[in-house]
């Protein structure tokens, strides 16, 4: 029985994308393609077209195959599918274009790279995240993990948020937030989720992080400024200058400078709900 191809959302990767996303080699992904357990869009030309989807059906069939040791048929017959072809190519919406072009990450850096007139190989030698990398990332916006997201901001001279949320402050205006939540900024990392509640240009960047279980911070970075983060719900482990470690659960909070260099993880069982505020917004 064939995979059912996933909906398209959007962002257009190539099967190196996939690859560095899911951390399956290429050949792998493949004969998984070959073997009928992926399904990509396949264009006029012949060339097979995934998207963020196709992200989380790779990570389904790398549990079911490395974990729990089935076979390519009997993951198959675990995943929902039914026998189709993969879709032919047909024209996006001219708009859905415009708009990933306009607001995405990738874009973003991109044109901050182009307006310094620095080339990927460039930013390559000065950063140490591979040309690959940064070329995935200005094209998909996908897989960019905090440390590196920092140093492209700091090599930009902007901050974090900047490049992910839009203004929500306005100069000399309250805001409110809903309990339903604030913008969603995108992903930096699978199973981190973040919320922006506030931000402004001069007082603080206000946050609400969801973490899943296991899910950490790829490394330690730094920026200017000050910190204070809030347990809401579960247990955040958070190292300080690669030696000063803290466990903290519900209720506890802890304040530090921003630029001690800084980790964390989610070391409990169940998601963890943070409220995070940097200030000034050097996030």
């Amino acid at each position: 029985m064939g995979q059912q191809p996933p909906s398209n959302s959007g962002t257009e990767l190539k099967i190196s994308d996939l690859s560095r996303l899911t951390g399956v080699p290429v050949s792998t992904l493949r004969v998984w393609g070959e073997r009928g357990l992926l399904a990509p869009r396949v264009t006029s030309a012949g060339y097979r077209i995934y998207n963020e989807d196709h992200v989380k059906q790779v990570s389904d069939i790398k549990r079911l195959r490395t974990l729990q040791g089935l076979s390519i048929a009997a993951i198959k017959a675990a995943l929902p599918g039914e026998d189709r072809e993969p879709p032919r190519d047909t024209h996006p919406a001219p708009h859905e274009q415009d708009v990933n072009a306009q607001n995405s990450v990738g874009a973003k850096l991109r044109s901050l790279r182009q307006a310094r007139k620095l080339t990927i190989r460039e930013v390559a030698n000065q950063t140490g995240i591979a040309q690959s990398v940064l070329a995935s990332i200005e094209r998909t916006s996908l897989g960019v993990q905090i440390p590196e997201a920092k140093t492209l901001a700091s090599l930009y001279g902007v901050t974090l948020t900047s490049l992910m949320a839009t203004q929500l402050t306005e100069h000399n205006k309250e805001v409110t937030s809903a309990s339903g939540g604030g913008q969603i900024l995108p992903t930096l990392g699978k199973g981190l989720r973040i919320e922006q509640l506030a931000t402004g240009t001069d007082m603080m960047d206000c946050q609400r992080w969801f973490i899943e279980p296991g899910v950490n911070s790829h490394g330690a970075y730094s920026h200017d400024g000050e910190e204070f983060v809030y347990v809401l719900f579960g247990e955040f482990k958070i190292i300080i200058e690669e030696s000063r470690i803290h466990h903290l659960r519900q209720g506890d909070s802890i304040y530090f400078k921003s630029n001690w260099k800084h980790s964390w993880s989610n070391p409990g069982q169940t998601i963890t709900v943070l409220v995070w505020v940097n200030t000034p917004p050097s996030f």
